[in-house]
């Protein structure tokens, strides 16, 4: 780690940013995104609509149940202000949550420009979707208690994961049901990354292929039980991409939803479903659909580009991340990403729910070894080996 924190020290203009202008940008970010949200059509707040119409109990509004009701009784439980309108509700939570955010940034070590623009960004997509009254600030919540629980000063890593999933099948008991899949993914990708880890002599390109082909393993290994000790959950599972799709494909503003590329009868056939859940996550991860279906859509094409390349530049470095909470954070984040790939109707709202994450998300991407600066180290680590490879195939040719 010490080597890490000497290296955020080093660089040039591009690699160190002052960090009180960019506390400073959160609030003005927040400002511009609350001022957008405004603009907005009504048809990005579909959800938070009719849930603030729930909570205001509002006779002219239809009371859908679940997760709905939940989120309604949670928002009328602490409308100690007694707000009544989304404008209200938003800037409340705006301000409230970007102070959070505010100090979540405090104890960051100074990021660098790549960094910082990354952060804005989050800051930005937070304040647009998830800062309102709706469900996806209840996610946030529950992710900000775990961050809280990898924050916890114990050494032992494993109490702490533990302890994250436990809030994480607390929310499936109370708020989402699938929560409970989240929670086993991230138990079990802890102790595959904990093997890998451990594992030294693979080279980075070949971990990262066979760690992300053994999460697949995973998923396929969890269905096929699924399917024999739990046939009512797995049933669920198989169905929930149809129904949540049902009647949105002509739907002239479901232009980003995810439909399956290999057709047939993904609920009864399990080898087509897990084929399509492949290709679904490859999709969810570099969404170029996104990119190319209107200007508008790029901000997130290029955020979600930007999670899934910090992400794998961390899985090459699996064995040399000394800092624990950054171990664990990768573990919880990869849990939420396999399980979102079984629901994830659409691209826009597998953004909106991915930046709810913040508070785990930012763990992976705002420290010393994804600084700009490590990354050219990495990149002159890899020619050396390059370099090294060739000159003995030379010495053997001769």
């Amino acid at each position: 780690m010490n080597d890490e924190l000497e290296l955020a020290d080093k660089g040039g203009w591009w690699e160190n940013r002052n960090k009180d202008a960019t506390l400073i940008l959160v609030f003005v970010v927040m400002l511009a995104a609350k001022l957008l949200t405004m603009l907005l059509p009504a048809k990005y707040f579909y959800d938070n609509n009719r849930i603030l119409g729930m909570a205001n109990e509002d006779v002219g509004v239809h009371a859908w149940a679940g997760t709905y009701i939940v989120a309604a009784n949670f928002f009328k439980n602490i409308n100690v202000f007694s707000f009544t309108t989304m404008s209200q509700w938003s800037w409340f939570l705006g301000l409230s949550l970007t102070l959070v955010v505010f100090f979540m940034v405090l104890r960051l070590p100074e990021p660098d420009m790549v960094q910082t623009i990354f952060l804005l960004a989050c800051i930005g997509l937070l304040n647009i979707y998830v800062f309102n009254i709706g469900k996806d600030v209840i996610q946030f919540l529950f992710f900000m208690a775990v961050y809280l629980v990898l924050l916890i000063p114990i050494e032992n890593s494993f109490m702490k994961i533990v302890l994250a999933a436990v809030v994480l099948y607390f929310e499936s008991k109370v708020f989402r049901s699938y929560y409970i899949l989240i929670a086993a993914f991230v138990l079990a990708i802890y102790c595959i990354l904990v093997v890998f880890r451990k594992i030294r002599r693979i080279p980075p390109a070949a971990k990262i292929a066979i760690t992300v082909a053994t999460m697949y393993l995973l998923v396929c290994a969890m269905m096929v039980v699924a399917s024999v000790l739990m046939p009512d959950e797995y049933q669920q599972i198989m169905d929930v991409r149809d129904y949540s799709l049902s009647g949105r494909e002509d739907d002239v503003d479901s232009v980003t939803i995810i439909k399956n590329w290999v057709g047939g009868d993904n609920s009864t056939n399990l080898p087509l479903f897990l084929l399509n859940y492949l290709i679904n996550a490859v999709r969810m991860m570099i969404p170029f659909e996104l990119a190319v279906k209107g200007v508008q859509y790029l901000p997130f094409f290029f955020f979600q580009v930007a999670v899934t390349v910090y992400l794998v530049h961390l899985f090459g470095k699996l064995d040399e991340i000394e800092d624990n909470t950054q171990f664990l954070a990768i573990s919880i984040f990869l849990g939420y990403v396999l399980a979102s790939v079984l629901f994830e109707p659409d691209f826009g709202s597998w953004v909106r729910h991915e930046a709810a994450t913040f508070p785990v998300l930012h763990l992976l991407v705002f420290s010393p070894n994804q600084r700009l600066s490590q990354w050219k180290l990495d990149v002159e680590k890899i020619k050396g080996r390059v370099g090294r490879h060739a000159n003995t195939i030379a010495r053997e040719e001769v």
